[in-house]
């Protein structure tokens, strides 16, 4: 049996009571600070700021247009068609292993594009030096990345070429603040200054958090944090689904639905004394988070035989991933699920990435592969001996498969 759920906070019982003694606590640290030099705003949510830093530039330019990755977190896919037509969309193309961006679209043609949002997956950032050779041709076209899911924290940008770099700090990110995000952004870029005062005015405007918002938020989030991290909670849970035939694949879905570690809306908020708190505080961990999530993702790879590695996991470049969330690209899913249901592992069809809502060059392509992610036991609270045996299965359904 395989004591772990598919995901994973990276924060301490101690550090998560810390959090709720945070919010009683009358100091209101600064949102916009310095940090490695470089200028940080902190906000309610990463998703917010993005909202916030696309409805500044909608305010610019009724009709907005923006060259971009084809597969974006639920919420920035969201937003982005929320202020951009479909028509002034451009779609970037990934390399076959969806690791790197190999091509500008053929429509972009002499089109003056506004921003170029590229969204990180799977725990690395994308190579991409096709956008540094735009950004060359186009010094005017604002770079954001959602670096949620990129690489190291201490690069603060993926690229010297990126303008601003968004991240999150909620319930199962690094760095960790049970909630949150921020922003790094550059001065030297157009309109930096007036984006900074934009940002800054609007959050000062938006609806207050309240402390006891925040405890009650926290406190909800005690049954996940067991749920995540605890390896007898998870062994009792499962052995009552065991014993009574409830299928824990659908239990994982209907609970993620209902227990998200974030607002799916109205999350344009002040965030409250208790929040930026932990935020800062969350900057000291998130290098001991990330060897953490180094070393056991370097255990299952090199368990992993490499043609499944390469089948499976094609976007891997070295043999580790900086994130909580053990994703695997299937094609057969119905195939991967029975025969994972059989040793009692569950597992997670995508609830995480989603493309646009239009047909677009080659969008069958991100289509089927966007339907082939799922989402595996995590790893961080696994055993030597749980992670052999997860690559172990893994190993045997490709010769099942093959």
């Amino acid at each position: 049996m395989i004591r772990s759920s598919l995901d994973y906070i990276p924060i301490s019982n101690r550090a998560f009571l810390g959090s709720i003694i945070n919010s009683f606590n009358p100091y209101r640290p600064e949102a916009f600070i310095k940090y490695n030099n470089k200028e940080v705003i902190l906000g309610y949510s990463c998703r917010s700021l993005f909202d916030t830093i696309l409805n500044y530039y909608k305010t610019k330019n009724k009709n907005i247009k923006i060259l971009t990755t084809p597969i974006h977190h639920t919420s920035f896919r969201n937003i982005i068609e929320k202020y951009v037509e479909p028509e002034n969309i451009y779609i970037l193309d990934f390399n076959e292993s969806f690791n790197e961006i190999s091509a500008l679209p053929t429509s972009l043609k002499k089109n003056k594009i506004d921003l170029c949002i590229i969204s990180h997956m799977f725990g690395q950032d994308l190579k991409m030096d096709i956008i540094k050779d735009f950004k060359i041709k186009n010094p005017n076209c604002i770079i954001i990345e959602d670096r949620v899911q990129g690489g190291y924290f201490h690069k603060n940008f993926s690229n010297d070429f990126i303008d601003i770099a968004l991240y999150s700090t909620g319930m199962d990110k690094k760095p960790c603040a049970l909630g949150g995000g921020f922003a790094y952004i550059r001065n030297n870029f157009y309109q930096s200054m007036k984006l900074r005062k934009y940002i800054k005015d609007k959050i000062n405007n938006y609806p207050q958090q309240y402390f006891y918002s925040r405890i009650i938020s926290l406190i909800k989030k005690i049954p996940t944090l067991l749920l995540y991290n605890s390896k007898i909670f998870i062994g009792g849970l499962l052995s009552i689904f065991n014993f009574f035939g409830i299928d824990i694949n659908n239990f994982a879905i209907k609970y993620r639905k209902t227990n998200p570690g974030f607002q799916h809306n109205n999350f344009n908020l002040n965030p409250s004394n208790g929040t930026l708190i932990s935020i800062h505080e969350s900057f000291t961990k998130v290098f001991n988070i990330e060897y953490k999530y180094y070393s056991v993702t370097n255990k299952f790879f090199k368990a992993l035989d490499k043609k499944v590695k390469k089948k499976f996991f094609p976007w891997v470049r070295e043999d580790f991933l900086l994130t909580p969330y053990n994703t695997i690209s299937i094609k057969n899913k119905d195939k991967f699920i029975k025969f994972f249901s059989k040793h009692n592992i569950h597992i997670l069809p995508n609830p995480t990435w989603k493309i646009f809502n239009f047909e677009y060059k080659n969008s069958n392509k991100y289509k089927l592969f966007n339907n082939s992610i799922i989402y595996i036991p995590s790893l961080p609270i696994m055993t030597d001996s749980e992670i052999n045996y997860l690559a172990e299965k893994i190993n045997k359904y490709y010769q099942l498969d093959n």
